[in-house]
């Protein structure tokens, strides 16, 4: 097998043939001495989540902690969208939901549902409560509520 016709052929759909042919020559004879040594590639690499840019994921985190119990994805939305957030962060158009969605998900915010049913609250009902602290809790305190009364027989 010729090498730098093969590369040059392989190189062609990339329109930059001596330097593309050059780099795979290279690396098809790196890999001949070392299979593990292999290039790396660095698509995609230069796009890092804003999370792991300064603070915006405090941020968000304490905005959200403002907004109370029930939030959404689309809290992240509006809150991006305020003009110092957005100039804090040289933002220019807003995120997605999907992406808001996810960011949730990597600060560890959960969609659980809302619990319902027979025991929800957890019998903490104020006629519940009373009778717990003045009938049963007393009678079960009581050394003697469940030993049975034998009768001497004469």
């Amino acid at each position: 097998m010729n090498w730098i016709p093969t590369s040059l052929e392989v190189a062609h759909p990339f329109q930059e043939l001596s330097q593309t042919s050059k780099n795979l020559q290279k690396w098809a004879q790196l890999f001949i001495v070392n299979c593990t040594d292999l290039p790396i590639n660095l698509y995609d690499l230069w796009n890092v989540s804003l999370l792991n840019k300064g603070e915006v994921a405090k941020e968000i985190h304490t905005h959200l902690q403002t907004i109370g119990k029930y939030i959404s994805a689309a809290d992240i939305i509006k809150f991006l969208e305020t003009p110092d957030i957005k100039d804090n962060y040289a933002l220019k158009k807003t995120i997605p939901l999907s992406t808001a969605q996810w960011w949730m998900d990597m600060m560890d915010y959960h969609w659980i549902k809302a619990p319902s049913g027979q025991y929800v609250d957890g019998h903490e009902c104020k006629d519940v409560v009373k009778y717990r602290q003045t009938t049963f809790l007393p009678t079960i305190g009581e050394p003697k509520w469940n030993i049975h009364k034998w009768k001497k027989w004469s």
